[in-house]
């Protein structure tokens, strides 16, 4: 039965910071033992997560060391823990489920007494040997398959619960372009390989954590019994094998609290499946959903243009922030052109009061952003790439595994982070962070979409991509686009994005209402902001009080 936020026991809505929407606050305060909040961006989803955690350990209705936070990276799991922190509650267990998997095979070895599994460091290297292999001992199909792809494959192949021996089949079924039966025979390779030298990988942690919770029952039952409360972020990115070893965690009185957005779906090719958290309801009987739909990040402005490029939407999302300028767009006549606006521009949006790191320049490509640096570069202006972290693709977060050696050794060097620069990144490393200035590069159908997404189910993950891109600005937005791409003889040239029109139309019926907003409305602004300030000088004693940190600021 839920408890909706008007009929809550005011000593629990006095626990709440100011500002919570009613929807917000009706998703912390709800008693739902199974809840599925569907956030849009910039909804606070985050925030919300943290603030239920925190009300259920505030009013005694889940004990700290009980609770088990799910999240896809290990800086949101620091993020979450930075989070409670600020709002003094006791630290909770929270992770990767890569990093719960290992935890739990652990656990096991140990309560067991069984042999320790043996990490493979270096999964590339291994694939690259299975493919030198095949190459030397058997016929040339599949020889022109590089080992970025096959590695890509199987990982996809375990993430949805696919064996060798059906890859070929799923594969077709999926519409995946590549060679099924060369795959097929190089995953059946792989995993040969892999047996033979007692090594595991990092996609076999959920399947063998999911092998043994279904074995061993009493061993099962004792983690269940521990962690009653969990908790997961980012749903939509949830695959499979993750979802299969979620539901083996679930006690059947415990409880489950998700949030995701079905609109940021964006790790398909790497084997998350977006309809489990459509389809949730169904899958665990009795959940109910709740939407937050209002965005507190963006202007009315940059939500209209952001949205413009997805293909439909249950509801136009609402922006609670005062109007803003419109987007833009500018076309130029070949990459180095485009570079250097670029720097123009962000020279432009560091004015009085802007910092260097709150300006972003965002590529469907990392290959699109060394342009960009070498123009910043020569108007000295800082800047750095974003966190390495991709998010599912990085699994344990290439953190350090329980023997102290790196879990893969073909990671790429953690540049130096500089305090105040601009940020460059891919649409994927942008994902859940959010600056004040965005320059949103590269909008011809050379890059968005990707020439290699062909299919229906790949041309809908690279739109909302690109809604996750524009989605990131807070204040301003631009967009950009190049009729010339690539270096020399290798130089083509490219028409527009066919979603750069359904932008340029949203401007243009943004421009003829961009009128200056009547002083009534102007004033109805001030004295909203008077009021929050004023509530928050005179918050109770008791109340949850978030303590403002970077990460939460990038995150609502």
């Amino acid at each position: 039965m839920a408890l909706p936020f008007e009929s809550c026991d005011p000593e629990d809505l006095a626990l709440l910071p100011p500002g919570l929407s009613a929807a917000q606050r009706e998703a912390v305060l709800a008693d739902d033992r199974l809840l599925c909040v569907m956030a849009g961006a910039g909804a606070g989803k985050t925030r919300v997560l943290t603030l239920r955690v925190a009300r259920r350990i505030l009013d005694a209705t889940a004990l700290a060391d009980r609770v088990l936070v799910c999240t896809f990276s290990r800086k949101a799991a620091d993020e979450i823990g930075s989070r409670l922190f600020g709002l003094e509650v006791e630290p909770v267990r929270s992770g990767t489920f890569h990093r719960l998997a290992l935890s739990l095979i652990r656990q096991h070895e140990s309560d067991r007494g069984t042999a320790s599994v043996a990490l493979a460091t270096d999964r590339r290297r291994l694939v690259a040997e299975v493919l030198e292999d095949a190459a030397t001992a058997g016929p040339r199909r599949g020889r022109e398959l590089s080992v970025a792809l096959v590695e890509s494959e199987i990982g996809w192949a375990k993430a949805r619960l696919v064996a060798p021996e059906d890859y070929e089949s799923e594969a077709k079924a999926h519409q995946r372009r590549v060679q099924g039966g060369a795959i097929a025979s190089l995953y059946r390779a792989y995993e040969a390989a892999k047996a033979r030298r007692g090594l595991v990988d990092l996609d076999d942690l959920l399947l063998r954590c999911a092998d043994i919770l279904e074995a061993d029952r009493p061993f099962a039952d004792a983690f269940r019994w521990r962690y009653r409360h969990l908790f997961v972020d980012e749903m939509q990115d949830v695959n499979p094998a993750q979802f299969r070893l979620l539901r083996l965690l679930c006690s059947d009185d415990g409880d489950l609290f998700t949030v995701g957005d079905s609109h940021q779906a964006v790790y398909g090719w790497n084997g998350a499946d977006p309809s489990l958290l459509a389809e949730l309801p169904a899958l665990m009987e009795g959940t109910r959903v709740l939407r937050l739909d209002d965005n507190h990040r963006s202007t009315p402005q940059i939500v209209r243009t952001a949205t413009a490029v997805l293909e439909a939407s249950d509801g136009a999302p609402r922006s609670l922030r005062p109007d803003g300028p419109v987007p833009q767009v500018r076309a130029h006549d070949d990459e180095d052109a485009e570079a250097a606006w670029v720097a123009g521009q962000v020279w432009l949006a560091h004015r009085p009061g802007r910092r260097w790191e709150h300006i972003a320049v965002l590529a469907r490509t990392n290959a699109q952003l060394r342009r960009v640096g070498a123009a910043l570069d020569s108007q000295r202006i800082p800047w750095h790439h974003a966190g390495h972290d991709l998010g599912p693709a990085s699994d344990i977060d290439r953190e350090e595994s329980a023997t102290g050696g790196p879990l893969r050794s073909d990671r790429s060097p953690t540049p130096t982070v500089r305090s105040d620069a601009v940020v460059l990144s891919t649409f994927h490393r942008a994902k859940g962070l959010q600056w004040p200035a965005v320059i949103v590069i590269g909008l011809s159908d050379a890059f968005v979409p990707l020439p290699t997404a062909r299919t229906p189910a790949a041309l809908s993950e690279e739109r909302r991509l690109l809604y996750v891109a524009l989605s990131r600005a807070e204040d301003e937005l631009w967009c950009s686009w190049a009729r010339e791409v690539g270096e020399d003889e290798r130089r083509i040239e490219t028409a527009p994005s066919p979603w750069l029109a359904d932008i340029e139309g949203t401007i243009r019926v943004l421009e003829t209402e961009n009128r200056p907003a009547p002083p009534e409305v102007a004033a109805h602004h001030v004295a909203q902001l008077r009021a929050l300030v004023t509530a928050s000088d005179e918050q109770p004693r008791g109340r949850l009080r978030e303590r403002p940190t970077r990460e939460h600021r990038r995150r609502p």
